[in-house]
């Protein structure tokens, strides 16, 4: 048995060799399954047979890191905001400094940038930066514009995991391509999906409480990533000019897989069923996710039920993060008048009803209906503009699927990495997770006061400059 893509996709069969990527595609998740084998309440999916359990568990897809940052249920008048940060695109580079790399906002006027290795120099003429969507929900978006007026022609949304594209464009570059193309509307040229050289990056030395760049350094030099002829996952057809696949650091289908294992284990902080704790601290005491998400908690708290109720559980195979529901009831058109869904959305991969009867589409488009005369910014949603996604996000549901089996072994304690302390004001709750034997900072403390995320229009450079961030290296390119 492999493991199939998600959504059972046929692209594969479209290459000229679509057994060496089904293989590849079946080693990479192989890897990343017998990481978590030691686990006892931990379900390797081809190992459910017929008897197996299913079920679904779905989250909000709007960012709830953004409602909680702005305090939208005390100030409702903030949510457009919380719209128009979310699609503010993160650019980032990396440096080195010391012995360390270190994932950083870039920064053009002082050289924090990347450049690629070619004709074995460094194209000093063509720095560039990263950058990636802040909607970390597993649900990406992008408002797609008519180039010459910039009225909004159609909304497209994502829950493609960028793993999956890469095994598709490493393999298979040219259908990759055709691929983007197909789903954007326009010609993408093959070699903008990957990196034209081995990407090098700023070495800084400290001078006085400032940074300076010293030099230009191989990025990971140890490692396969950022190299020459790889996937690019952060390609501007896939953040600039269109949302093919997930960008959000935290939105790969690795961490998924990571996160759910780990759920899976009996945490200290909830010994039984009876302790009734909440997601975002079973969350914090599991350290395996983001507690202001609605994502992490929702997967964790759910698996790790099962696990605690006598079953080895994790996610069904075709692994993959999918769309569950999409409510469209609150779009008006220019006259206020609703508009039949058909005619105003377009399922464009996967289905709303797989082979096993769940939900497991993973891209949609909302746009005006045929030859309707007007764009999606003259139209309503739920009483905002509909210039943004935000409106929709909310109104569409993300879904894992999860399989589970009786479980014979033993289920030992682990302890708590870390507690979660409550914002004192800010509705939804914020949260900060900070290690069991601390005590929560108080109102007035440092580490409430600067912002997770970019929120507009203010705080788009609050954290240039700041050495802060490892970067990740489960499942990715960091």
């Amino acid at each position: 048995m492999r493991y199939l893509p998600p959504a059972r996709i046929d692209d594969f069969e479209r290459s000229g060799d679509p057994d060496k990527l089904k293989d590849e595609w079946h080693r990479r998740i192989k890897d990343q399954i017998d990481q978590y084998r030691n686990l006892s309440r931990f379900l390797d999916p081809l190992d459910a047979d017929a008897s197996a359990a299913l079920g679904s568990f779905p989250w909000t897809g709007f960012p709830r890191i953004f409602d909680a940052w702005l305090d939208i249920e005390n100030h409702p008048h903030q949510i457009e905001r919380a719209h128009r940060s979310a699609e503010m695109l993160n650019r980032f580079v990396y440096v080195k400094f010391q012995d360390d790399f270190f994932r950083v906002p870039a920064d053009p006027d002082n050289g924090w940038m990347l450049f690629a290795r070619q004709n074995g120099g460094t194209s000093m003429s063509q720095p560039f930066a990263l950058a990636e969507r802040p909607q970390d929900e597993y649900l990406e978006w992008h408002v797609v514009r008519e180039p010459m007026t910039n009225k909004v022609t159609r909304i497209d949304f994502t829950v493609e995991a960028p793993e999956y594209w890469e095994t598709l464009a490493e393999g298979d570059p040219d259908l990759a391509s055709k691929l983007y193309s197909e789903l954007l509307g326009t010609q993408v040229p093959t070699e903008d999906l990957f990196f034209r050289g081995d990407i090098l990056c700023p070495e800084l030395v400290r001078v006085g409480n400032a940074f300076a760049v010293s030099g230009h350094v191989p990025l990971f030099p140890n490692r396969d990533d950022f190299k020459a002829g790889q996937y690019n996952r952060w390609n501007l057809w896939n953040t600039e000019r269109g949302a093919v696949h997930l960008t959000q650091r935290a939105n790969t289908l690795f961490a998924e897989i990571n996160l759910a294992a780990r759920a899976t284990q009996r945490f200290a902080v909830r010994q039984d069923l009876g302790s009734n704790v909440d997601r975002f601290t079973l969350t914090a005491c599991g350290g395996y996710g983001s507690v202001n998400r609605n994502s992490d908690p929702t997967i964790g708290e759910a698996v790790n039920t099962l696990a605690l109720s006598g079953f080895r559980a994790m996610v069904a195979n075709p692994i993959g993060l999918y769309i569950g529901e999409v409510d469209l009831s609150g779009f008006r058109d220019p006259s206020g008048e609703p508009v039949e869904r058909d005619k105003i959305f377009t399922l464009l991969r996967g289905s709303f009803e797989d082979e096993d009867g769940l939900p497991r589409v993973l891209r949609f488009s909302v746009h005006p209906p045929d030859n309707a005369g007007y764009t999606l910014e003259e139209c309503t949603f739920d009483g905002h503009v509909l210039n943004t996604g935000g409106p929709i996000a909310r109104k569409t549901t993300v879904v894992i699927h999860g399989t589970a089996m009786p479980a014979q072994s033993s289920h030992p304690v682990v302890n708590c990495e870390a507690i979660t302390c409550e914002h004192p004001t800010k509705r939804p709750i914020y949260f900060l997770a900070v290690p069991p034997e601390s005590n929560c900072p108080p109102p007035n403390a440092p580490d409430w006061q600067d912002p997770p995320v970019p929120i507009a229009p203010d705080a788009t450079n609050a954290l240039a400059g700041a050495l802060t961030t490892q970067p990740r290296s489960s499942g990715s390119r960091s």
